[in-house]
C-alpha cells in the first residue's frame, strides 16, 4: 500500500507531465569544467537522483552570459558549443525515467569579476551587503539596451535547452541574483520603467518569460522566486504575491517558491539545522491561493510524511528537495516502497555548500558517494567475496564502515567500549538546535539492527580477543584524545573538558570560561547558556573560522541575543583561585573574577599508537576517523565508507 498517495500522483506543468510530485531542486554542484561545459560526471550525478525516483530533475543554475558568472565551475549556455555537454545530462535523466528542466541564471551584482572577467552588473549601483564571498563590488547600472540584451540571452539559452533535450526551463528569480535584484526594493532604485513600483520592478522578469513564450509558446517555463528576501528593505511576501501574478500572466507555467538572499538573516537560501522543517509552508499556501498555476516549494522538507502533509493540506503542488536527495538519491523509491526507516537522513549540516564554495564539487556528510557516482561505479559494481570484518569503535567512522561493509555482504563485528553506539555523534546532538545530528545516529542504529551486525558493547578488545574472531579485515575507529593546554586549576577553579560536559560526566558551575572558538567550543557555550549558565567564550582568533556560513550566522546572532561575552583573539595565561588571567591581542593582560570553571574545547590528538597494537594480527588493518587526528563527521564518515567499499 502506498503510504504517500499525493506524493506519487502524476501532474502537469504546462505541456509537461511529471510522474510524481517530487522535484530535485536546482542547487550548484560545481561539476562543470572550468570553461563551463557539463560532462559525464555531472550526468551521472543527476541520473542517480532520477534513478532514485524523483519525478522532475531541475539542473543547477546555468549562466546565460559570461558577465553573470559566479563560480569557477558554473555551467554555461551562452553559446551553442555548450549544448552537447548538457544533452548528456538530459539523455541520462530521461533514460533513468525522470523529466528534466534546466535552471537559467545571471548573477548580476553577485557575479565575481575574477570568474566573469567583467564588472558586475545590476539594476542599480548598489553593492550586495553579503561579504562571505570576498570583496563586495559596486555593480554598474544596466542601461535599457543592456537589459534587452540580457532578456534575449535568457530566451536564447531557453532555445538551446530545448535543443539539448530539456523538457522545461526554470528562471532563477530568487536568492539575490539578477532577476531577484530587479524584484528587490533595496537592490532596485531605478526611476524608469524597470523600477519605481512593484510592477516596474517586475518588468525584467515579465519580459524574459514573455520572450521565451513568444519564441516557444508550448515550452514549459517555471519561475523560481523568493517569498521573502529576509533582509532589510528586500522583497516581502505581499509584493511577491503580486509579482507571481504578473509572471503568470506573461506565461509562466509554475511558480517555484524559495526564500532568502546571501545576506539574509537567518540564512534562508540553504538553512542550517537551527531552522524548522517546512518553514516556507505558510508562504507557499498564500501563493497557491493567489495563482492558478502549480506552486512548487522548498525549505527543510526532509521527511516523506512532511511532504505528503504539505500536499494533502493543499499548501503546495510539488515538493522540491535538494539536500535530502543529495543525502539519499533513493529517498523517493524508499518512501514509495514503505521503507522510510532506510532513508539516509539529511542533517542540514551544509557541508555540501561548504564544498561547493571551496570549489571541490558538491559533497555530503552522510552520503560520501554524492558527485562521485561515475568515479566509484567500478567499485560499487564489484561483488567481493564475503569477509569477516572487525570494527573497533562505534563512532561516526566506525558505524559508517560497519554498515557499508554489511550492505556489501560482509560479516561484521562491532566492538564499542561504552554501553551504546554513537561516540561523538551522541554528544554532538545535545546542544540546542543541533538535535538533527541525532537523526543520523538513529539511522545507523536502525541499520545495525536491520543488517544483523554482531555488537559487543562495553568492551575495548585486546588484539588477542579480536584475533580469536579470525577476521579478514580490522577497521580501527577508536577516536581521538582531547588536547588541553598545561594549565591546572585550583580548589575553586576547575579545568574541565568540553566533550565531558556535553556527556554529563562533568558538571560546570554557574560561570564558566569556555576556551575554543571552533564549533565544539561554540556549541558548549550555547549548551551552558541554554541550561541557565553564564558562559564566557574565549577564542584564539575569530569564532567559527572554519564553520559553514549558516552556522556562523546562527551563532553570531544567537550570542548577541543572549548578550554572551565573546572574546576573540584572546588566550588564557593563568588560572587562579576563582579567577582567570587572559590577554587579548595588543592589550595588557586582564583578570576575570568569579570564574567557577575553565572548559577547554581546543582540539584532539590522534591515537595511532593505540591502534597500532592490532597491526600484528596478520590481516589488513585500516585506521579511520578521529584515531588519525581530529575529524569532522564529514571526513570520518567518508573515510569509514570508502575503506569498507575497498574490502576485497
Amino acid at each position: 500500500m502506498n503510504s504517500f498517495p499525493r506524493l506519487f500522483e502524476p501532474m502537469r506543468i504546462g505541456s509537461m507531465t511529471v510522474p510524481n510530485r517530487i522535484c530535485f531542486a536546482a542547487s550548484s554542484s560545481e561539476l562543470a569544467d572550468l570553461d563551463g561545459h557539463a560532462g559525464p560526471r555531472m550526468a551521472a550525478y543527476y541520473a542517480e537522483r532520477a534513478r532514485g525516483g524523483a519525478g522532475l530533475i531541475v539542473v543547477e543554475a546555468t549562466y546565460v552570459e559570461m558577465e553573470g558568472r559566479r563560480l569557477p565551475r558554473n555551467a554555461m549556455l551562452h553559446e551553442d558549443g555548450y549544448i552537447p555537454g548538457l544533452r548528456l545530462i538530459a539523455d541520462a535523466v530521461h533514460e533513468a525515467g525522470g523529466k528534466i528542466a534546466l535552471q537559467l541564471n545571471h548573477g548580476g551584482r553577485e557575479a565575481v569579476t575574477a570568474v566573469s572577467g567583467s564588472t558586475p552588473l545590476g539594476p542599480s549601483p548598489i553593492a550586495s551587503s553579503f561579504t562571505g564571498g570576498g570583496t563586495v563590488s559596486i555593480p554598474r547600472e544596466l542601461t535599457r539596451a543592456e537589459i534587452l540584451r540580457i532578456v534575449g540571452r535568457f530566451a536564447d539559452a531557453a532555445q538551446r535547452a530545448r535543443e539539448a533535450g530539456y523538457d522545461a526551463v526554470e528562471l532563477h528569480g530568487a536568492h539575490g541574483y539578477l532577476i531577484s535584484q530587479f524584484l528587490s526594493p533595496d537592490a532596485n532604485r531605478r526611476e524608469d520603467q524597470y523600477g519605481r513600483d512593484v510592477r516596474g520592478r517586475s518588468r525584467f522578469a515579465v519580459e524574459i518569460v514573455a520572450e521565451i513564450k513568444r519564441r516557444m509558446d508550448d515550452y514549459p517555463v517555471i519561475f523560481r522566486m523568493n517569498s521573502s528576501d529576509h533582509a532589510p528593505g528586500g522583497l516581502e511576501l505581499d509584493e511577491a504575491l503580486q509579482i507571481a501574478r504578473f509572471v503568470e500572466e506573461a506565461g509562466a507555467d509554475s511558480i517555484s517558491l524559495s526564500a532568502g538572499i546571501h545576506a539574509s538573516r537567518p540564512y534562508r537560501i540553504i538553512p542550517g539545522m537551527a531552522e524548522s522543517e517546512a518553514w516556507n509552508r505558510a508562504a507557499a499556501r498564500a501563493m497557491r491561493e493567489r495563482v492558478s498555476v502549480p506552486v512548487m516549494t522548498v525549505g527543510r522538507i526532509s521527511e516523506p510524511r512532511i511532504a505528503e502533509d504539505l500536499l494533502a493540506a493543499g499548501d503546495a503542488d510539488v515538493i522540491c528537495l535538494s539536500r535530502a536527495l543529495i543525502a539519499d538519491p533513493y529517498w523517493p523509491a524508499k518512501a514509495r516502497a514503505g521503507r522510510v526507516e532506510e532513508i539516509t537522513p539529511c542533517i542540514a549540516c551544509n557541508e555540501c555548500v561548504a564544498n561547493i564554495h571551496n570549489h571541490n564539487g558538491v559533497a555530503c556528510t552522510v552520503n560520501p558517494l554524492a558527485s562521485r557516482e561515475l568515479e566509484l561505479r567500478p567499485l560499487l559494481d564489484r561483488r567481493p567475496p564475503p569477509r569477516r570484518v572487525a570494527v573497533i569503535g562505534a563512532g561516526a567512522a566506525g558505524l559508517a564502515a560497519a554498515t557499508t561493509a554489511a550492505r556489501r555482504g560482509h560479516e561484521v563485528h562491532i566492538f564499542e567500549r561504552s554501553d551504546q553506539l554513537g561516540g561523538h555523534l551522541d554528544l554532538a546532538r545535545r546542544p540546542p538546535q543541533r538535535e538533527k545530528i541525532g537523526d543520523i545516529l538513529a539511522f545507523y542504529r536502525r541499520e545495525v539492527d536491520r543488517l544483523g551486525l554482531t555488537v559487543h558493547l562495553g568492551r575495548e578488545p585486546s588484539p588477542d580477543e579480536v584475533g580469536a574472531l579470525r577476521p579478514d579485515v580490522v577497521i580501527v575507529s577508536i577516536g581521538a584524545r582531547s588536547v588541553s593546554p598545561d594549565l591546572a586549576g585550583t580548589s575553586r577553579t576547575r579545568v574541565l573538558t568540553g566533550w565531558k560536559v556535553l556527556a554529563g560526566l562533568e558538571k560546570p558551575g554557574p560561570v564558566s570560561l569556555v576556551v575554543g572558538g571552533g564549533l565544539v567550543g561554540v556549541e558548549v557555550a550555547d549548551f551552558l547558556a541554554h541550561h541557565g549558565g553564564t558562559p564566557i567564550l574565549v577564542a584564539r582568533s575569530e569564532i567559527l573560522k572554519k564553520a559553514v556560513h549558516a552556522d556562523k550566522v546562527h551563532y553570531v546572532d544567537r550570542f548577541a541575543e543572549l548578550d554572551m561575552e565573546v572574546l576573540t583573539h584572546t588566550r588564557v595565561l593563568r588560572i587562579g583561585d576563582g579567577w582567570v588571567e587572559i590577554q587579548t591581542r595588543k592589550r595588557l593582560p586582564r583578570r576575570l573574577e568569579g570564574i567557577d570553571d575553565v572548559i577547554f574545547c581546543t582540539g584532539y590528538a590522534d591515537r595511532m599508537a593505540d591502534g597500532a597494537q592490532f597491526e600484528g594480527l596478520g590481516v589488513p588493518v585500516h585506521h579511520v576517523g578521529d584515531v588519525r587526528g581530529s575529524r569532522k563527521f564529514f571526513e570520518a564518515i567518508r573515510e569509514g565508507t570508502l575503506v569498507a567499499l575497498e574490502i576485497a
